[in-house]
């Protein structure tokens, strides 16, 4: 496996009017973060992912410097995909800046556009597109539901063409795209395929074999994959945050049917090894750990602890918490070191 990878967030707006996942961002807690999954994770790449291409830029430094393959993520949620073209293009212009200083850096041109951002699947937020999306996942074998996504990924292929073009006039590095399984990529647009591939309780085999579509001669790149970190979340795969539904004023979470789950950083670090192994298996070119910290969620007890239902290999604690007011503000979880013994077998 070439890219034995973590994704790293520098601040994404997940809802509109809400702050960052990231804030405030923190250069030196970022580069002592870059520089542990260098050493201590022996990742040789990294996705560093976010909206403020300053950011993006302050943490790819740190990576170059730390000698890591940057997966340049720009990420700007919820505008209409018409509008993308001309951000991704002004990101590219700084990717290329890197690229010169050194840098080994590939574009990621988009995540996930369809759920993410406006004017493909219906719904306003990401959570009523992502309702929408699981209610046509019930239907998958139909041939009204294989016409509608064929629809979607005809009008999701315009918006990447225009992007594209844009990012290339400007980046001379290698670009490729953060698709979900569900999204039918023109992939002659782009010179590496990249997958969010989680599995959500299918067999080993089948989940494997959902990779053999994507062979056609491009490096397949698993660019997202991981679980969160409670009982039950495994089956759930990318959808294990949805059980949270919300949060009341006093600081406990609001899960679905009242029942708040119960925390379990073996299954979170359980579900990596197995996908590791399976995808190393597959013979697929690199894989990317979704996510290393989700500082937005933060580690406490019981009905207060929204680390679990993130995808985190580290848990943040509570600025008033005497570990929350150290550097860094976080410990690592059981699948922090899983995933750091499975890399460093990997590189020998």
């Amino acid at each position: 496996m070439k890219y034995r990878g973590i994704v790293y967030d520098v601040g994404l707006r997940f809802n509109i009017g809400q702050p960052y996942s990231v804030e405030p961002f923190d250069p030196a807690l970022a580069a002592h973060d870059i520089r542990v999954i260098a050493k201590e994770m022996h990742a040789n790449a990294i996705r560093i992912e976010g909206e403020e291409i300053d950011r993006l830029v302050a943490a790819s430094r740190s990576a170059h410097a730390e000698g890591l393959t940057i997966f340049f993520n720009p990420w700007k949620m919820n505008v209409p995909v018409t509008e993308l073209a001309d951000y991704y293009a002004q990101a590219a212009h700084a990717a290329e800046e890197l690229r010169k200083e050194g840098a080994d850096i590939i574009f990621v041109a988009g995540c996930e556009a369809t759920l993410f951002n406006l004017g493909i699947l219906d719904g306003s937020t990401v959570i009523e597109r992502v309702t929408g999306l699981a209610a046509l996942f019930q239907d998958m074998q139909s041939e009204k539901t294989a016409a509608l996504l064929k629809e979607k990924s005809a009008m999701l292929n315009d918006a990447l063409r225009g992007i594209v073009a844009g990012v290339r006039k400007a980046f001379n590095g290698q670009v490729t795209y953060s698709a979900g399984m569900w999204e039918m990529v023109d992939w002659s647009l782009f010179d590496i395929v990249g997958l969010d591939h989680y599995r959500a309780g299918e067999p080993p085999e089948e989940y494997v074999a959902a990779l053999d579509r994507y062979r056609i001669g491009k490096p397949i790149i698993v660019m997202e994959v991981g679980s969160c970190a409670y009982e039950g979340a495994s089956a759930l795969g990318a959808g294990g945050f949805m059980r949270l539904q919300g949060t009341n004023p006093d600081g406990t979470g609001i899960f679905t049917d009242g029942i708040v789950p119960t925390r379990s950083e073996r299954e979170q670090a359980d579900y990596a090894a197995e996908q590791l192994g399976l995808l190393e298996k597959a013979g697929v070119n690199g894989v990317f750990i979704f996510v290393f910290s989700f500082p937005a969620f933060r580690h406490r007890e019981g009905a207060r602890d929204l680390d679990m239902m993130s995808f985190s290999l580290v848990k943040t604690y509570p600025d008033d918490h005497p570990k929350g007011q150290r550097m860094p503000p976080w410990e690592p979880k059981e699948a922090f070191h899983r995933i750091a013994d499975i890399f460093q077998k990997m590189q020998r």
